[in-house]
């Protein structure tokens, strides 16, 4: 018994120390790769996936060890609907970035408004902090951080794949596509959609020799009926 008891002691103190910092450049990216993920799926992932990334929040938000927030970090472990609900919190936020809208959000000790069109300039932001639970507090803590590193906060981007939509980090200004699959996608599309006449007087030529090499040289050739995809 004496052995049990010192065990779950060195454990409490475990889940109390105050884990590093997360460092500067690492913020942004993580809280964009936060916004993606599914918290049901995590729970039901490899065992340490979610505590891994409750770690990572601890990290983030850099509570001191004394911080009643912490026990409700810890029991974010046996509840992913709740983190889910966190999660939902930032992608809207970083949507609004993207997207360069306004956000808002309410809450039992005031609101947070960030008009991300502004952001960066004076007018941008309008905040009021009072007691909030740790939804409203890694919401605080976002739009700090957003507003700490304004240049890296304007590369948050959403790709202009019409079937991707996601939220990514630009690594350059004129940067559209969260990466070459989008990329390449889109390149194609283009293509069919801008050669789309061309291809389609290539496919008769083709088409006419066939039928002259079959026939006769000087044979009129009808028109082939258009399939249901119009090829």
């Amino acid at each position: 018994m004496t052995v049990s008891r010192k065990s779950k002691a060195a454990k409490d103190v475990a889940a109390t120390e105050r884990p590093e910092a997360m460092k500067k450049e690492r913020i942004l990216p993580w809280l964009v790769d936060l916004s993606r993920v599914n918290a049901g799926s995590l729970a039901k992932g490899r065992p340490g996936d979610l505590p891994n990334l409750i770690y990572e929040l601890r990290q983030w938000l850099d509570l001191e060890p004394d911080e009643p927030l912490n026990a409700e970090v810890r029991r974010l472990e046996k509840a992913p609907a709740r983190l889910q609900a966190i999660i939902e919190r930032v992608a809207g936020l970083l949507g609004a970035v993207a997207d360069r809208n306004c956000f808002r959000a309410d809450y039992s000790g005031g609101n947070v408004v960030l008009d991300a069109g502004k952001l960066g300039s004076e007018g941008g932001r309008a905040l009021s902090y009072r007691e909030a639970n740790l939804e409203d507090a890694v919401l605080r803590v976002a739009l700090d951080d957003l507003y700490e590193d304004v240049e890296a906060a304007l590369t948050i981007q959403r790709c202009e794949e019409p079937e991707c939509l996601r939220v990514f980090l630009a690594e350059r200004k004129n940067q559209k596509y969260c990466g070459h699959r989008c990329t390449n996608k889109m390149a194609s599309r283009v293509y069919r959609k801008t050669h789309g006449k061309e291809r389609a007087e290539r496919e008769r030529a083709r088409y006419e020799r066939q039928v002259r090499g079959r026939t006769a040289p000087n044979v009129k050739v009808a028109r082939r009926p258009r399939t249901e995809t119009g090829s």
